[in-house]
């Protein structure tokens, strides 16, 4: 047995003091198109509507991507300005 402390990660996330990183250009549809998948498949597990996601997004054609990409891109920017 080990003396090693160990941290809790919810602790971390829960630090609101702690700057949060902007959404990238996958949590950008993600948080667009989880109402969506909730709606269709009511009881769904947060997991299960997240895997759904995932999927659509790896399915999801690279001209299709572009506007989440952009969105992500201006939330970077606006971030970077906010924290100086």
């Amino acid at each position: 047995m080990t003396n090693t402390a160990i941290t809790n990660t919810t602790d971390t996330a829960k630090n609101n003091d702690e700057i949060q990183r902007p959404m990238n250009s996958f949590m950008v549809f993600r948080s667009e198109k989880r109402d969506e998948i909730a709606s269709r498949c009511p009881g769904a597990s947060y997991c299960d509507i997240s895997k759904v996601i995932a999927k659509w997004w790896k399915e999801l054609p690279e001209e299709e991507k572009e506007p989440y990409r952009e969105r992500a891109r201006i939330a970077k920017i606006e971030h970077a300005n906010m924290y100086k």
